[in-house]
């Protein structure tokens, strides 16, 4: 799961969320993209709606964990290079100390095991443009809201 999906679910809840991207879906396969921000409106009228009884602190509390949502996935995506360099580096140092060749090989793949979960984590948070979309939505809708009181 990428991390706007994470924060969206936290923020909306399981079913909303699903059915928030069931739309986006449906308006992606009958749309192009430049339709597509015309057909956002009922979901950003459905997620001002969900917020209207929301207080200034509870908006200002999604805002920032917006915020902090945005870092995570930057940073996510922008240390990955250090995160195939340190694999890399690693993997040379094990062959390089020549330890038990039993040693060598679990080391390597454990090694492997934790390079496919930042990769996974990586793929999964670069390419979520359903999420990545929702998100905005959502953050416009609080933005709005942030306005307003």
């Amino acid at each position: 799961m990428n991390v706007f999906q994470k924060c969206l679910r936290r923020h909306m809840g399981n079913g909303r969320y699903f059915e928030y991207v069931e739309l986006c879906r449906e308006s992606m396969v009958k749309n192009n993209l430049p339709k597509l921000a015309s057909e956002s409106k009922p979901i950003f009228n459905e997620m001002y709606e969900q917020l209207k009884g929301e207080n200034q602190a509870g908006i200002a509390e999604r805002m920032r964990d917006l915020v902090d949502t945005l870092t995570v996935a930057f940073r996510i995506t922008r240390y990955f290079v250090f995160v195939i360099l340190a694999y890399i580096l690693a993997n040379i140092v094990l062959l390089g100390l020549d330890l038990n060749y039993y040693v060598t090989c679990v080391s390597i793949l454990l090694l492997g095991i934790a390079f496919i979960y930042k990769l996974i984590e990586f793929l999964s948070n670069k390419f979520c443009v359903l999420d990545a979309y929702l998100f905005m939505i959502y953050k416009s809708v609080l933005e709005k809201k942030a306005k307003e009181i």
